[in-house]
């Protein structure tokens, strides 16, 4: 018998009780589903995706709105940003350990297309997300205009740039 045959066998018998749950956890998932682990994280990748577009309409409608409300789409905006990156980190990482809006923009894969101005496109968005839900000021509409307008530029290249992205490596249910 190849030594090959028994590495299952032992990374089971060598396996931490967190690990074993672990793998009884992953077992049950595709059972229950009925689909693999990959595939569940292709589709799951797909639906942020889809959040985000999701977001970016929502923001749209705030645009449209009269009176317009920049604060309420620049919120929307961001989250379809993020939602969108996230969607790209957790694929090529393989998991989700990057979510926190701080640390994300960090972990833009290197081989994402203008990888440095998407970084500070995020962060640059944060800001003026905080800004638009937290500071009462200024309180002229009119500040915002120009922020909700440019960044929902911004959302929807993004959008178009990380599904071609994802469609490049593979994942499926886009």
């Amino acid at each position: 018998m190849a030594t090959s045959s028994h590495e299952p066998l032992r990374r089971i018998a060598e396996a931490t009780k967190s690990t074993f749950a672990l793998y009884k956890e992953g077992v049950y998932l595709e059972g229950s589903a009925q689909r693999s682990l990959e595939d569940l994280r292709h589709q799951a990748t797909a639906d942020r995706l889809r959040m985000a577009r999701d977001l970016v309409r929502s923001g749209e409608k705030f645009l449209k709105m009269r009176p317009p409300e920049y604060r309420s789409a620049i919120s929307r905006f961001y989250y379809s940003m993020y939602h969108s990156m996230r969607a790209v980190v957790y694929f090529t990482v393989g998991g989700d350990d990057h979510q926190d809006h701080g640390t994300l923009p960090k972990s833009t894969p290197t081989d994402f297309p203008d990888r440095s101005f998407w970084e500070n496109a995020l962060k640059n968005a944060r800001t003026s997300r905080n800004s638009a839900d937290y500071d009462p000021y200024p309180l002229q509409r009119n500040h915002w205009h120009s922020i909700a307008v440019d960044l929902a530029g911004e959302t929807n290249r993004l959008l178009a740039l990380a599904d071609t992205y994802l469609e490049q490596k593979g994942c499926d249910h886009l």
